[in-house]
């Protein structure tokens, strides 16, 4: 299986349309979406996209995927994940409780292109497609190259695009030094995460026996 070209050692690259036909995409490029460019893209992420042109742009429906890994959300910034899909929790070594209410710079650290960031970021605040690929890091700090496929979902009611569903295709490198995440640094950086989730309640002391009773007296 032929690997996707990065920018750089491990940078990114981006392409974005706005439209679901299936979109170029390269490492220092960026291009509309056009059947002749499905070239640039390798087997596995052609299939994808493919896969993605067919799918029924709703909440409703990006809730029930199981089989491919989905982060679903808010649309607007700081994009505060609102739903994922276990094989996303496996997949980026987060439980729901540890990724909901978060964004997705839990998954961020020094080797994500940050040029990618901000082209994934520039779509996202627009309501385009967009297609990027990025280098990020999992729970316990490994690293993956992350192809990611981002589309707006159609609100029920309204005109208005209220969330936005991303499908990860994960390949794991071995020339990236693994992220300590100890500590503080769990969320990729130094300082806490912008949507801290409350701290869990501390456990109750242990009850309190009554003393024994005194022994009876000597006969």
């Amino acid at each position: 299986m032929s690997q996707p070209s990065y920018g750089g050692s491990h940078g990114g690259g981006a392409s974005s349309s706005s439209g679901a036909g299936p979109s170029s995409m390269s490492a220092d490029s960026t291009s509309s979406s056009d059947d002749k460019n499905l070239h640039q893209l390798d087997a596995v992420e052609a299939a994808t996209l493919i896969r993605l042109n067919g799918f029924q742009r709703t909440l409703k429906d990006a809730v029930k995927i199981q089989d491919i890994p989905v982060i679903v959300t808010l649309a607007s910034p700081p994009f505060v994940i609102y739903h994922i899909n276990e094989l996303w929790c496996r997949l980026c070594g987060y439980t729901e409780s540890e990724a909901l209410g978060q964004t997705c710079r839990i998954l961020q650290g020094p080797e994500t292109c940050r040029a990618t960031l901000a082209s994934l970021h520039a779509a996202a605040t627009s309501g385009r497609d967009i297609e990027v690929r990025l280098l990020n890091y999992t729970g316990d700090g490994t690293p993956f190259q992350n192809t990611l496929f981002v589309r707006p979902l159609q609100p029920e009611c309204g005109s208005r695009c209220t969330h936005l569903a991303a499908f990860l295709l994960v390949r794991y490198v071995a020339d990236v030094p693994r992220l300590n995440r100890a500590g503080s640094e769990r969320d990729g950086g130094d300082s806490p995460p912008p949507n801290p989730l409350p701290a869990p309640l501390p456990p109750p002391p242990p009850p309190t026996l009554p003393p024994p009773p005194p022994p009876p007296p000597a006969p």
